[in-house]
């Protein structure tokens, strides 16, 4: 069962501080109406078609998985109600360093182009891929997978510096130029712990 945390808080470049969202379920009506109905509609400074997830559909996504209990679609809420970034994972992959070792897969991961500091001249928030990404490590921590996630990515050098941060490893890179990222169970009790979730 997906345990969410309580009260997140994500930075608000306007206000210039940190202020409190919600992370919640994403449901298909939250992903039509919140992110596929919205999220690429907003004046936008660079080429949106050139965003690798312009073409993803998340209700449609969210909609495959909403009755196999091995997924979950997370969203991160704020205060007016918008999706500010979602997540959509499964929880019985297996880890690709630690032999024999469960972990979860990330299938999608996006913020929403609002907060993308390369799309728009001024975004609105901080912090939410994240806050997303710490959802999963937290319920895989909460599964005894040691809080292993990995997931594919492209191999943008922006992508590379935020996983690194968060301390993933490349585990491997595809003919088709993807890179694979996991983090392993040492660097997640660290960030579990830098968190407050873990003592």
């Amino acid at each position: 069962m997906l345990v969410l945390p309580d009260d997140i808080k994500i930075f608000s470049v306007k206000e210039q501080c940190s202020v409190t969202a919600q992370v919640v379920r994403l449901t298909r009506s939250l992903a039509k109406t919140k992110i596929d109905g919205t999220w690429w509609k907003i004046p936008l400074s660079s080429n949106i078609k050139e965003e690798e997830d312009h073409h993803w559909v998340w209700r449609k996504s969210v909609g495959q998985h909403r009755n196999n209990l091995k997924w979950e679609a997370v969203a991160v809420q704020s205060s007016g109600g918008d999706v500010e970034g979602a997540i959509l994972y499964r929880i019985d992959a297996k880890s690709q360093i630690a032999e024999g070792e469960g972990a979860v897969f990330v299938d999608l991961l996006a913020t929403a182009p609002r907060n993308r500091p390369w799309v728009v001249s001024s975004p609105d928030y901080r912090g939410v891929g994240a806050v997303l990404l710490l959802v999963a490590v937290r319920q895989s921590y909460l599964l005894g997978l040691g809080g292993r996630v990995w997931l594919n990515s492209l191999p943008s050098e922006r992508t590379r510096k935020f996983y690194r941060k968060q301390g993933f490893q490349v585990i491997f890179e595809n003919d088709d130029g993807t890179i694979g990222y996991e983090l392993p169970s040492n660097r997640a009790e660290q960030w579990l712990k830098n968190e407050g979730y873990l003592r």
